[in-house]
């Protein structure tokens, strides 16, 4: 949990170095119908995610993570209410967060969100 927090936190002040610090080398992302490795994430949808997660507060519900052995994954719903740009933004979404020990601690190895509109 504390790795996941630690990643929504980073995304949240901008800091992108510690948001890839937390990223395993191989990591996927799984996101707008679309699946990234490390480097395209770096290039293309970090710089969104962090001016979404600074412009849009974002309630998580309740975190579940099961773990066996050096791998673990979490997942929790959560809902995002703002205004991004000039786009009202009231959704719900899910995230999965899969995670491997290492010799430098728990890293994230891949990540899958969606979302839809709140009605």
């Amino acid at each position: 949990i504390e790795v996941v927090d630690t990643y929504h936190v980073a995304l949240a002040s901008g800091d992108s170095t510690t948001a890839l610090e937390l990223l395993a080398d191989d990591v996927t992302i799984l996101e707008s119908g679309g699946v990234e490795d490390k480097e395209h994430y770096r290039s293309g949808h970090l710089s969104g995610d962090m001016r979404f997660a600074q412009a849009v507060p974002r309630e998580r519900g309740e975190i579940t993570v099961q773990v066996i052995g050096d791998v673990a994954w979490a997942w929790s719903t959560n809902t995002a209410q703002g205004r991004m740009g000039e786009r009202d933004v009231n959704s719900q979404g899910a995230e999965l967060v899969v995670l491997a020990r290492s010799d430098n601690g728990w890293k994230i190895k891949a990540i899958h969100w969606s979302s839809r509109q709140l009605r």
